[in-house]
This record gives structure tokens, C-alpha cells and sequence, in this order.
């Protein structure tokens, strides 16, 4: 699987493409209207991405502590059995 090095904060996913459509809107004159349905289907898989990495990243985290809980426990029994 391809990683990128870039981590790009899930806030700013969210405020880089509303920043945008705001841009494009005063380009326009002010005219806030959505562009459907392209803007609704581009939102709609933005907001499905920012999910879908929001779980993963969750996932992975968790996936960490469960390490680190086990390498701890391991730890505590072999200085238990030494002591």
C-alpha cells in the first residue's frame, strides 16, 4: 500500500475546500448557490474520504496501544518472575 508522507490534518480537509467554494462564490459576485448535482457529489465524497480516514486512522491507533499493552505486560510478568 502506497503511505504518504504528507499527513494532512482532518480539520484542514475539512477548511481547505470550503475556503474554495467560498473563493469561487465572491468570484462569482456573491453567488453562494451550489453548482448541482457536481457539488454535491464532489462534498459528499469528500465527506466520505474524512470518514473513512478519520476510522482508519482511529483503527491504527488503537492497533498501537494494543501493542504497547502487550510488550508492558510481557514485561511486568518477566520482572515479577525474576524478582
Amino acid at each position: 500500500m502506497i503511505r504518504p508522507r504528507i499527513r494532512l490534518p482532518l480539520w484542514a480537509a475539512v477548511v481547505l475546500p470550503a475556503a474554495a467554494y467560498v473563493a469561487r462564490s465572491v468570484i462569482r459576485g456573491g453567488d453562494f448557490r451550489p453548482d448541482l448535482p457536481g457539488d454535491a457529489i464532489v462534498y459528499g465524497l469528500l465527506g466520505l474520504v474524512i470518514v473513512a480516514v478519520g476510522l482508519a486512522r482511529a483503527r491504527a491507533a488503537d492497533g498501537v496501544d494494543d501493542k504497547l499493552t502487550r510488550q508492558v505486560d510481557g514485561e511486568d510478568s518477566t520482572s515479577g518472575e525474576q524478582g
